[in-house]
């Protein structure tokens, strides 16, 4: 596919959209079946316009770049220029992120239960509102934008879980709001201190004055702005230390919300760190200071992972954990770590949406998600068991599932670079996961059902509540998907490896 030399309309679209059905569906209010029928649409819209575009870019201002020694207007990435406008770009690595966005943001739409919120139109704005968040952060290539992306994802992410309506999902919604705003502000510091140096707001161009000029006594300026960087990197994704605030986040949400943020979250740490990395990479410490906070966010991930009591928080840690198997291969910034990272972003989403959706089922039995608690769901619901069973294994790194393949390339990458520790945290995260989702698994489906009884001592039954269709639909696609990519990996690879190559940089041993 070639790039376009006008602006590429689908680019547009992929952010109007959005917004556009975010509006429309807040003004429906609780009309819900015209909400649901509008949602679905724009939702299956914006998966068909990711899927069928060409590549190439937008300009808002519909001015191309300015060939610095010609004088002319050039469309191509690589040359340096003045670019006039703000930019996005829309690749093969774009397409890959976005249309695994886009195939999520169907699927909670389907989900979703109009009866689970009061207000079903400004939830369901959120839910595109976060979608739009993520594919700005993803196109971006300026400043303004990718400021714009973050502090819209953070301000999303308190609707959708206060949404929930309980005091845990209040409080998680409040704590996250407020450390959002200094993790937007250290952003903002960043990319003004980045353009006081450059002089650049599109970011190929600053990258290029970076990398061809000696910055003397100012270095110390690049190095202030990579730690202001680095902070609203790390609470983008949730990484250590803000961990906590993350899971609380992602526990307190509807399971079906929590699909959607997690993609969200995991899609920004790829697209932040990609930028970082191009930017700082060259820098003494800079990869390493990625990979400690990786190493440490899978390890403590994990750790909390096994304490939890409730599947939902159980999942809610891990979720957290396997931000940091995104981030180490691209904190490594080798070919083979970026294209591993690259592609665990992909997998993760998908079967952490399996195990969420799977979650959400659970709560139709009326009994919650505790693992105190058995309920016995595998003699009720056979395919329902079946499905988070091998969602479970696909996070827990089996072979034959996407999870396998993109963990292998990490430890390999690992090993590449001779930093073998690394590998054998990727194994211990491996491992540790499948210990902690199927002690949960085992407690909800498979252990006989506890007794209900009621107030005046005799047996209660459960208020239950038949499992949605479109629950099931759910799970068979994206079963189907994780099933394909662990057999043929080349699916995604072929989309990530390019890129992978472009942005490298070698590691010096």
């Amino acid at each position: 596919m070639s790039e376009t030399v006008t602006n590429l309309w689908s680019i547009a679209l992929l952010v109007i959209i959005p917004l556009l059905t975010a509006i429309l569906v807040n003004f429906l209010f609780n009309k819900k079946r015209l909400i649901r029928c509008v949602s679905v649409a724009s939702a299956v819209a914006l998966l068909a316009i990711t899927l069928i575009s060409t590549y190439g870019y937008y300009w808002f201002t519909g001015v191309p770049a300015v060939d610095t020694s010609t004088f002319t207007f050039t469309f191509g990435a690589g040359t340096s220029a003045w670019r006039l406008a703000l930019e996005y770009y829309f690749g093969p690595l774009q397409q890959i992120l976005i249309a695994v966005l886009a195939l999520v943001l169907v699927l909670v739409v389907l989900v979703a239960s109009p009866n689970l919120t009061k207000n079903q139109g400004a939830y369901m704005a959120m839910i595109f509102l976060t979608f739009m968040s993520a594919a700005i952060i993803i196109m971006v290539n300026d400043f303004y934008h990718l400021w714009i992306g973050v502090e819209l994802g953070s301000l999303v992410v308190a609707g959708i879980v206060v949404a929930s309506g309980d005091g845990v999902s209040h409080r998680a919604a409040l704590k996250y709001t407020f450390f959002s705003a200094l993790s937007g502000a250290g952003l903002a510091v960043s990319l003004a201190l980045i353009l006081g140096l450059t002089g650049f707001s599109n970011i190929s161009d600053s990258i290029t004055f970076l990398h061809s000029h000696d910055l003397g006594g100012m270095a110390t300026v690049l190095y202030v702005a990579f730690g202001f960087f680095a902070l609203s990197w790390i609470y983008a994704g949730g990484l250590v230390p803000v961990h906590p605030l993350k899971s609380d986040v992602y526990g307190a949400s509807f399971p079906h919300g929590t699909v959607m943020l997690q993609a969200q979250s995991k899609l920004s740490l790829v697209a932040m760190g990609i930028v970082m990395l191009r930017l700082f990479g060259t820098l003494p410490f800079t990869r390493e200071v990625m990979i400690a906070v990786s190493v440490l966010t899978m390890m403590f991930g994990v750790v909390m992972a096994l304490l939890q009591t409730d599947f939902r928080w159980i999942l809610a840690y891990l979720i957290v954990s396997h931000s940091g198997l995104v981030t180490i291969g691209i904190s490594l910034g080798t070919t083979e770590g970026l294209t591993g990272g690259l592609f665990q972003a992909v997998n993760d989403i998908i079967y952490m949406s399996v195990l969420l959706i799977a979650v959400e089922a659970v709560i139709y039995f009326g009994r919650g998600t505790s693992t105190k608690t058995a309920i016995g769901i595998a003699k009720k619901a056979p395919w329902l068991t079946a499905a988070v069973v091998l969602g479970a294994m696909a996070a827990s790194g089996i072979p034959l599932f996407n999870g396998f393949q993109s963990e292998i390339i990490l430890i390999r990458a690992a090993l590449l670079v001779n930093l073998p520790e690394i590998a054998a945290v990727i194994l211990l995260v491996s491992v540790t996961t499948f210990i902690a989702i199927f002690r949960g698994i085992y407690t909800l489906f498979f252990k006989p059902a506890d007794p209900i009884v009621s107030e005046e001592g005799s047996a209660a039954v459960p208020k239950e509540s038949p499992i949605p269709r479109w629950i099931y639909v759910a799970l068979g696609i994206l079963i189907a998907i994780a099933l394909v990519i662990g057999v043929y990996p080349n699916i995604v690879l072929q989309f990530v490896t390019p890129i992978a190559e472009l942005v490298s940089i070698p590691w010096y041993l």
